[in-house]
């Protein structure tokens, strides 16, 4: 059995629940996993010959051989205790290790080295509805506990240039994003285990975070829970008079509502005495630009001569 412990989701309000699963590709994208081969439900001290060793009740059956490598888990001081199997008892729920008994000891799970030998996580991802077919593998530590980073996998299907044609106001950026879907599955020698799916559907843009920052993209994100910048490292980007200028940003999948939703860019262009000269509202039909990065195309020929700085806000 194996758990999904943690994911690069971010929760941006807790109530209604708000929850971003944008990430950075440039960044680590990790899926942390744990094994845990059988869950204990009991623990003893041996008094028989010889005394003093760990015996465990299994909630199911025990499938290995006396001989065999295990590692179990103490939750009391969060150590792992690595021995072998010395007695299989009927029914085969009880066992008894060469593990010295520390008084206190709750053991709460066993992994098995011998039965499963080799063993590692392995993921896949499903890109724009393709599945992939280079998969990630990890090993687990002691514990059980491995990193899946899937940002490796994401920067193969981000390219260095645009491919918009800027003939509409809002275009997507089909090479700067897109989903994906995550599955993993364990393995070790000769298995051929399901995938199972993490249930959610994710969304990636070819950017970069510090560690601090982490390689989630909530900051950028509009949602109920409050308006997002422009996808931009500048506060205050520079437009060059008379030269093509676009800025981009993430639109994320929006509820479905009658009418249809649509977009509405505002523009607002004002001098350097900050007098307004003039205001441009466009409506633009979503199509297929959700669950992407888009850029705003600014027309050169809507800006004043005068014009100092301008806004830009969509609603």
């Amino acid at each position: 059995m194996i758990t999904l412990l943690n994911t690069p989701a971010h929760v941006i309000q807790v109530s209604p629940e708000v929850v971003s699963r944008w990430v950075a590709t440039e960044s680590p994208n990790n899926f942390q996993l744990q094994r845990k081969d059988i869950v204990i439900t009991g623990q003893s001290e041996t008094v028989a010959s010889p005394s003093g060793y760990l015996a465990l009740t299994l909630d199911s059956a025990y499938t290995g051989q006396v001989g065999n490598s295990i590692s179990v888990y103490n939750s009391t001081n969060g150590a792992m205790y690595t021995g072998t199997i010395t007695s299989i008892a009927s029914p085969a729920t009880n066992i008894t290790t060469d593990i010295a008994w520390v008084t206190g000891m709750v053991i709460t799970y066993l992994n098995d080295n011998t039965l499963k030998a080799g063993y590692y996580f392995e993921g896949r991802l499903t890109i724009n509805n393709v599945v992939q077919s280079l998969t990630i593998i990890a090993s687990p530590d002691s514990f059980g506990i491995a990193d899946l980073d899937v940002s490796g996998v994401l920067r193969i299907v981000t390219t260095l240039v645009k491919t918009g044609d800027y003939s509409d106001t809002v275009i997507a950026e089909p090479t700067k994003s897109g989903k994906f879907t995550f599955e993993y599955r364990e393995s070790w020698y000769g298995s051929n285990e399901s995938y199972t799916a993490e249930g959610n559907t994710w969304y990636y843009v070819e950017a970069v975070r510090s560690i601090e920052q982490g390689s989630n993209m909530y900051d950028f994100l509009p949602s109920d829970a409050g308006d997002a910048p422009f996808l931009n490292a500048f506060d205050k980007p520079v437009y060059f008079s008379g030269l093509p200028f676009d800025i981009s940003f993430i639109l994320p999948v929006l509820p479905i509502t009658s009418p249809v939703t649509e977009l509405t860019v505002i523009l607002n262009r004002y001098n350097s005495t900050n007098l307004l000269l003039g205001t441009t509202t466009t409506v633009v039909v979503l199509d297929d630009l959700e669950g992407k990065v888009c850029s705003l195309l600014i027309d050169p020929a809507v800006i004043e001569d005068s014009a100092a700085y301008l806004t830009a806000e969509i609603v």
